[in-house]
C-alpha cells in the first residue's frame, strides 16, 4: 500500500469512529427528553364558579385585613412619634435658652435670699431686746426685716403687735395701729395668754 492508500484508510477509520459517538449522543438526548416529558407534567384543576367566587372573597378579605392592620400601625406610630419629636424639639430649643436665662434680681431681693434661719433668729432676738428696752421703732425695724423674708412669721407678727400696744400704753401713739395689728394676729393665730395680756393693756390705755 502506498502513502495515498494509508491516508485514505486513516480518514475512513476516523469517520467510522465518529459515527457511533454521534448516534450515542442523539440517543441520549432523545431518552432524556422522554424522561423529562414523562416525569414533569403540568396538571390543571377545574374549579366551579362558586368555589372560585369563595376563593376570591377569601383573598379579598385577607387583603383588606392586611391593609387595615397596616393603616392602624401607621396611625399609632404617628401618634407616638409626633409628640416625641415635638417634645425633643421643644427641649432642644427652649430648655437650653431657659438654662442660660438669668433674670435680673435687685439688691433687696438678693439680701432677702441671703438671710438664713440663723439670721432670722438673730433678728427676732434683737427685735425683742429693743422691745424690752422700749425702743419700739428699732424693734419694728428688726421684725420688718424678718417679715420681708417670711411674711407669715408668727414671732415677728407678735412682736410688731406688742410694739404698737406698748407704744400706745406709754406714749399714747399708734393706738389704732396697735388695735388693728393685735386683731389681725388673733384672727390668724388665735387667742392665748400673751394676746389676752396685750388686749388688757390696750383696753386700759383707751
Amino acid at each position: 500500500m502506498g502513502f495515498g492508500g494509508s491516508v485514505l484508510a486513516m480518514i475512513q477509520s476516523l469517520r467510522s469512529n465518529a459515527r457511533p459517538k454521534h448516534h450515542a449522543y442523539q440517543d441520549w438526548d432523545k431518552g432524556e427528553k422522554r424522561i423529562f416529558k414523562n416525569k414533569y407534567k403540568l396538571v390543571s384543576k377545574q374549579v366551579s364558579p362558586e368555589k372560585l367566587a369563595q376563593l376570591k372573597a377569601k383573598y379579598r378579605k385577607k387583603i383588606e385585613r392586611d391593609q387595615k392592620r397596616t393603616q392602624t400601625i401607621t396611625i399609632v406610630s404617628l401618634i407616638i412619634i409626633i409628640p416625641l419629636i415635638t417634645f425633643g424639639i421643644f427641649q432642644f430649643f427652649f430648655s437650653n435658652s431657659q438654662r442660660n436665662y438669668h433674670p435680673y434680681v435687685s439688691e433687696a431681693e438678693e439680701q432677702k435670699t441671703e438671710i438664713t434661719l440663723e439670721q432670722i433668729n438673730y433678728l427676732l432676738d434683737s427685735g425683742y431686746e429693743w422691745l424690752n428696752k422700749s425702743h419700739y421703732k428699732n424693734a419694728r425695724f428688726q421684725f420688718n426685716r424678718v417679715l420681708e423674708v417670711n411674711p407669715g412669721n408668727k414671732d415677728a407678727l407678735f412682736g410688731m403687735a406688742a410694739s404698737y400696744v406698748y407704744e400706745c400704753q406709754k406714749e399714747h401713739t399708734n393706738c389704732e395701729k396697735a388695735k388693728t395689728s393685735l386683731q389681725d394676729y388673733i384672727s390668724n393665730f388665735g387667742s392665748y395668754t400673751k394676746t389676752d395680756h396685750l388686749s388688757t393693756i390696750l383696753n386700759s390705755s383707751n
